[in-house]
């Protein structure tokens, strides 16, 4: 494989800087906060064997500038909408993870012009079910909640450290993660105070859901958070025809701590959504400090 290519797309006064690998039908990979274009970096060497998968670093992701749209939801499907424009790719293949598939899932039924199949790990967005809701809304508190108190205390990099354990659901996950995935975070670290003043997210109701006309896959962990695997179920059953897939072994950072089953993951996803039909090749040194 060629040496991945970077380049940086100017949007709205925000500097995005995108990653190339590989050649072919186009698959864009977003990352979840606190992350960049490095997340998923691994995962797209993995299938360029057989597309041209671009990573990014979304607004407010990395050094900046950041330009002058806000945090957010809305801002992300706008920034995923432009990104897409500017790089001539689109229809592409989108894979997205965590807080930017619900962005993902927004333009892909706003805009299915742009995205020709999607795929959504873990997704976030309050279902309408009033009992999931109250379930969801619990298990963030207790997960989350003491992340933003320490951001409140003004103790970042055990802020950091909180929200990264919560998410995997297994104290110590951070302290455990080769120094790569722990650099990502640190130097994104800024992002996490941001999910206190973001705007408001964007609807995603049942009939905005039930618009989508894509080949969509919505995946999730066997070993991830009760709040991700409701929300997940949630939107499997709403999109029509989504296929539904259950990661074995697998929790929420799934796509960071093992690129190589998540670029399977992915694949099989393409292949069933008439896209590159390759394997991704085999892992090399994608997990190691």
């Amino acid at each position: 494989m060629a040496h991945p290519a970077t380049g940086t797309v100017t949007i709205a006064g925000a500097a995005l800087r995108t990653r190339h690998a590989g050649r072919g039908e186009p698959v864009l990979l977003t990352h979840g906060v606190p992350g960049d274009l490095e997340s998923l970096a691994p995962v797209a060497d993995l299938l360029a064997g057989s597309c041209h998968a671009v990573t990014v670093s979304l607004r407010h992701a990395g050094p900046g500038p950041h330009g002058t749209r806000g945090f957010g939801t809305a801002e992300q499907r706008e920034d995923m909408r432009d990104l897409i424009r500017a790089l001539g790719l689109g229809p592409v293949h989108l894979v997205a993870w965590s807080y930017s598939a619900h962005a993902a899932m927004a333009l892909t039924a706003g805009h299915p012009e742009l995205v020709r199949s999607l795929m959504v790990f873990e997704p976030g967005f309050a279902t309408e079910d009033q009992g999931e809701l109250e379930a969801v809304q619990q298990d963030m508190g207790a997960a989350f909640g003491p992340v933003f108190a320490a951001l409140a205390e003004g103790t970042a990099e055990d802020a950091l450290r909180r929200s990264i354990d919560a998410a995997a659901g297994e104290e110590g996950w951070f302290e455990r993660q080769p120094a790569r995935i722990r650099a990502v975070h640190r130097r994104n670290a800024h992002m996490l105070p941001l999910l206190l003043t973001q705007s408001a997210p964007l609807p995603l109701d049942r009939q905005t859901l039930a618009s989508i006309g894509r080949p969509v896959t919505v995946a999730w962990g066997t070993c991830t958070r009760r709040c991700y695997r409701i929300v997940s179920k949630a939107a499997a059953r709403t999109i029509p025809a989504a296929r539904a897939v259950s990661v074995e072994r697998a929790n929420h950072l799934l796509p960071e701590a093992d690129p190589g089953a998540f670029a399977g993951e992915v694949a099989a996803h393409l292949r069933w959504a008439g896209g590159p039909a390759d394997r991704p090749q085999p892992a090399t040194s994608s997990s190691s400090p």
